[in-house]
Protein backbone atom coordinates (compact mmCIF):
# COMPACT_ATOMS: atom_id res chain seq x y z
CA UNK A 1 0.00 0.00 0.00
CA UNK A 2 0.81 3.61 -0.85
CA UNK A 3 0.67 6.28 2.12
CA UNK A 4 -2.37 7.76 -0.11
CA UNK A 5 -4.19 4.31 0.23
CA UNK A 6 -3.03 4.55 3.97
CA UNK A 7 -4.48 7.85 4.43
CA UNK A 8 -7.77 6.69 2.44
CA UNK A 9 -8.22 3.75 4.70
CA UNK A 10 -8.17 6.21 7.99
CA UNK A 11 -9.94 9.01 6.45
CA UNK A 12 -12.92 6.47 5.34
CA UNK A 13 -13.36 5.29 8.96
CA UNK A 14 -11.68 7.33 11.16
CA UNK A 15 -14.62 7.16 13.48
CA UNK A 16 -13.75 3.89 14.63
CA UNK A 17 -10.10 5.73 16.10
CA UNK A 18 -12.79 8.32 17.75
CA UNK A 19 -15.24 5.77 19.45
CA UNK A 20 -12.21 3.82 21.03
CA UNK A 21 -10.44 6.63 22.40
CA UNK A 22 -13.72 7.97 23.57
CA UNK A 23 -14.14 4.58 25.02
CA UNK A 24 -10.93 4.08 26.46
CA UNK A 25 -10.01 7.40 28.09
CA UNK A 26 -13.83 6.83 30.25
CA UNK A 27 -12.81 3.16 31.19
CA UNK A 28 -10.05 5.21 32.50
CA UNK A 29 -11.22 7.86 34.18
CA UNK A 30 -14.32 5.61 35.39
CA UNK A 31 -11.39 3.21 36.62
CA UNK A 32 -9.28 6.01 38.88
CA UNK A 33 -12.48 7.34 40.41
CA UNK A 34 -13.22 4.24 41.47
CA UNK A 35 -9.81 3.65 42.88
CA UNK A 36 -8.83 4.91 46.94
CA UNK A 37 -6.83 7.84 47.20
CA UNK A 38 -3.43 7.47 48.20
CA UNK A 39 -1.13 10.44 49.45
CA UNK A 40 2.79 10.29 49.99
CA UNK A 41 4.81 12.59 52.03
CA UNK A 42 8.32 12.34 52.29
CA UNK A 43 11.12 13.23 54.31
CA UNK A 44 15.07 13.17 53.94
CA UNK A 45 17.67 13.11 56.94
CA UNK A 46 20.92 14.46 56.15
CA UNK A 47 24.04 12.74 57.17
CA UNK A 48 27.13 14.37 57.61
CA UNK A 49 30.45 14.03 59.30
CA UNK A 50 31.30 16.53 62.29
CA UNK A 51 34.54 17.70 60.62
CA UNK A 52 35.16 17.04 56.67
CA UNK A 53 37.85 14.88 56.05
CA UNK A 54 37.97 12.09 53.32
CA UNK A 55 38.39 9.23 56.06
CA UNK A 56 35.00 10.43 57.50
CA UNK A 57 33.36 11.05 54.26
CA UNK A 58 34.21 7.58 52.71
CA UNK A 59 32.73 6.21 56.26
CA UNK A 60 29.68 8.09 55.46
CA UNK A 61 29.35 6.68 51.79
CA UNK A 62 29.71 3.17 53.12
CA UNK A 63 27.07 4.05 56.34
CA UNK A 64 24.34 5.55 53.69
CA UNK A 65 23.13 1.62 53.61
CA UNK A 66 23.77 0.11 56.84
CA UNK A 67 21.51 3.42 58.36
CA UNK A 68 18.41 2.74 55.32
CA UNK A 69 18.42 -1.10 56.36
CA UNK A 70 18.27 0.49 60.17
CA UNK A 71 15.56 2.64 59.48
CA UNK A 72 13.02 -0.58 57.52
CA UNK A 73 13.23 -2.75 60.47
CA UNK A 74 10.45 -3.77 62.82
CA UNK A 75 11.63 -2.09 65.61
CA UNK A 76 11.69 1.53 64.00
CA UNK A 77 7.90 0.00 62.68
CA UNK A 78 7.12 -0.42 66.62
CA UNK A 79 8.29 2.35 67.91
CA UNK A 80 6.54 4.21 65.37
CA UNK A 81 3.16 2.56 66.19
CA UNK A 82 3.56 3.17 69.40
CA UNK A 83 4.50 6.48 69.24
CA UNK A 84 1.71 7.72 66.73
CA UNK A 85 -0.84 4.79 68.10
CA UNK A 86 -1.82 3.65 65.32
CA UNK A 87 -2.53 0.06 65.69
CA UNK A 88 -0.71 -1.14 62.74
CA UNK A 89 1.55 -4.38 62.73
CA UNK A 90 5.02 -4.00 61.81
CA UNK A 91 4.82 -5.72 58.62
CA UNK A 92 1.76 -3.78 57.69
CA UNK A 93 3.56 -0.42 58.82
CA UNK A 94 6.87 -1.11 56.70
CA UNK A 95 4.99 -1.81 53.54
CA UNK A 96 3.75 2.15 53.49
CA UNK A 97 7.14 3.37 53.50
CA UNK A 98 10.21 3.73 51.16
CA UNK A 99 13.38 4.28 52.30
CA UNK A 100 16.39 5.25 49.82
CA UNK A 101 20.07 5.98 50.61
CA UNK A 102 20.92 9.02 48.18
CA UNK A 103 24.86 8.77 47.94
CA UNK A 104 25.60 11.92 46.23
CA UNK A 105 23.77 13.99 48.48
CA UNK A 106 24.89 11.84 51.70
CA UNK A 107 21.08 11.82 52.64
CA UNK A 108 18.38 9.31 53.54
CA UNK A 109 15.57 9.62 51.74
CA UNK A 110 12.12 8.30 53.50
CA UNK A 111 8.96 8.00 51.49
CA UNK A 112 5.00 7.58 53.30
CA UNK A 113 1.74 6.19 51.07
CA UNK A 114 -0.95 6.50 53.08
CA UNK A 115 -4.89 7.28 52.52
CA UNK A 116 -5.18 10.29 55.21
CA UNK A 117 -2.52 13.36 53.68
CA UNK A 118 -1.97 14.11 57.29
CA UNK A 119 -1.22 10.67 58.43
CA UNK A 120 1.12 10.35 56.02
CA UNK A 121 2.94 13.69 57.46
CA UNK A 122 3.12 12.35 60.56
CA UNK A 123 4.69 8.86 60.23
CA UNK A 124 7.07 10.51 58.01
CA UNK A 125 8.37 12.81 60.37
CA UNK A 126 8.11 10.38 63.84
CA UNK A 127 9.96 8.27 61.78
CA UNK A 128 12.82 10.35 60.93
CA UNK A 129 13.13 11.79 64.09
CA UNK A 130 12.82 8.78 65.78
CA UNK A 131 15.83 7.63 63.99
CA UNK A 132 17.98 10.83 64.86
CA UNK A 133 17.30 10.22 68.66
CA UNK A 134 18.57 6.77 68.16
CA UNK A 135 21.74 7.93 66.48
CA UNK A 136 21.97 10.38 68.22
CA UNK A 137 22.31 7.78 71.03
CA UNK A 138 24.87 5.74 69.68
CA UNK A 139 26.83 8.55 68.89
CA UNK A 140 27.23 9.85 72.34
CA UNK A 141 30.08 7.74 73.71
CA UNK A 142 32.29 8.20 70.23
CA UNK A 143 34.16 11.71 70.43
CA UNK A 144 32.67 14.39 69.25
CA UNK A 145 35.37 15.32 66.22
CA UNK A 146 34.38 11.87 65.09
CA UNK A 147 31.05 11.69 65.37
CA UNK A 148 28.55 11.32 61.93
CA UNK A 149 25.36 13.58 62.78
CA UNK A 150 22.52 12.61 61.47
CA UNK A 151 19.74 15.19 61.25
CA UNK A 152 15.95 16.44 59.46
CA UNK A 153 16.77 18.49 56.48
CA UNK A 154 13.41 19.91 56.73
CA UNK A 155 9.54 18.95 58.13
CA UNK A 156 7.35 17.16 55.92
CA UNK A 157 4.18 18.73 54.32
CA UNK A 158 0.85 17.27 54.40
CA UNK A 159 1.10 13.97 51.72
CA UNK A 160 0.00 14.38 47.57
CA UNK A 161 -2.09 12.43 46.05
CA UNK A 162 0.45 9.90 44.54
CA UNK A 163 -2.38 7.17 43.13
CA UNK A 164 -4.44 7.20 41.15
CA UNK A 165 -2.45 9.69 38.72
CA UNK A 166 -5.86 10.02 36.56
CA UNK A 167 -4.71 12.34 34.22
CA UNK A 168 -1.80 10.41 33.26
CA UNK A 169 -4.11 7.43 33.24
CA UNK A 170 -6.47 9.38 30.88
CA UNK A 171 -3.83 10.56 28.72
CA UNK A 172 -2.43 6.89 28.17
CA UNK A 173 -5.62 5.59 27.65
CA UNK A 174 -6.27 8.10 24.82
CA UNK A 175 -2.75 7.09 23.22
CA UNK A 176 -3.52 3.62 23.20
CA UNK A 177 -6.95 4.25 22.08
CA UNK A 178 -5.66 5.32 19.07
CA UNK A 179 -3.32 2.46 18.08
CA UNK A 180 -5.88 0.09 18.86
CA UNK A 181 -8.63 2.01 17.17
CA UNK A 182 -6.29 2.41 13.84
CA UNK A 183 -4.96 -1.83 13.94
CA UNK A 184 -9.15 -2.22 13.64
CA UNK A 185 -9.33 0.00 11.38
CA UNK A 186 -6.57 -1.68 8.90
CA UNK A 187 -7.68 -5.76 10.39
CA UNK A 188 -11.40 -4.62 8.70
CA UNK A 189 -9.40 -3.15 5.63
CA UNK A 190 -7.58 -6.15 5.00
CA UNK A 191 -10.45 -8.66 5.77
CA UNK A 192 -12.74 -6.85 3.22
CA UNK A 193 -11.60 -8.22 -0.14
CA UNK A 194 -14.35 -6.06 -2.23
CA UNK A 195 -13.27 -3.72 -5.25
CA UNK A 196 -14.15 -0.22 -4.44
CA UNK A 197 -12.04 2.03 -6.98
CA UNK A 198 -10.18 2.16 -10.54
CA UNK A 199 -7.13 1.79 -9.05
CA UNK A 200 -8.37 -1.73 -6.81
CA UNK A 201 -9.23 -2.96 -10.34
CA UNK A 202 -5.68 -2.33 -12.18
CA UNK A 203 -3.81 -3.67 -9.07
CA UNK A 204 -5.40 -6.76 -8.76
CA UNK A 205 -6.22 -7.96 -12.41
CA UNK A 206 -3.45 -5.61 -14.08
CA UNK A 207 -5.95 -4.93 -16.60
CA UNK A 208 -6.62 -0.70 -17.64
CA UNK A 209 -10.18 0.54 -16.79
CA UNK A 210 -12.00 1.43 -19.75
CA UNK A 211 -15.19 2.88 -18.34
CA UNK A 212 -17.81 2.66 -15.56
CA UNK A 213 -21.31 2.08 -15.89
CA UNK A 214 -23.18 3.82 -13.05
CA UNK A 215 -25.78 1.35 -11.72
CA UNK A 216 -29.65 2.14 -11.85
CA UNK A 217 -32.16 2.67 -9.79
CA UNK A 218 -35.43 0.88 -9.45
CA UNK A 219 -37.19 3.20 -12.29
CA UNK A 220 -33.65 2.13 -14.66
CA UNK A 221 -32.59 5.90 -12.99
CA UNK A 222 -29.15 6.00 -12.45
CA UNK A 223 -28.03 6.06 -8.73
CA UNK A 224 -25.76 9.03 -7.43
CA UNK A 225 -24.80 7.21 -4.85
CA UNK A 226 -23.89 3.01 -4.96
CA UNK A 227 -21.50 0.72 -6.61
CA UNK A 228 -20.40 0.87 -10.14
CA UNK A 229 -19.93 -1.67 -12.25
CA UNK A 230 -16.48 -1.11 -14.64
CA UNK A 231 -15.42 -2.31 -17.22
CA UNK A 232 -11.78 -3.60 -18.22
CA UNK A 233 -9.73 -4.24 -21.17
CA UNK A 234 -8.87 -7.83 -22.06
Amino acid sequence: MQIRDYWRVLSKRWWVIAVVCVVATAASIGYSKMQTPIFRSSIRLDVSPARYDYGLTMVIENLLRQYAQQLQTDKMADLVDSTLKLDLSAERLRSRVKISPVPEDYAIQIEVDDTDPNRAKDIAYTWASEFVKLHQARMAPVDPRDRIEVTVHDNPRPGEINWPKTRQNAIAAAALGIVVGALIIFLLEYLDDTFKTQEDIERYVSLAVLGAIPSTGPAGKPRVVGERKLRVST
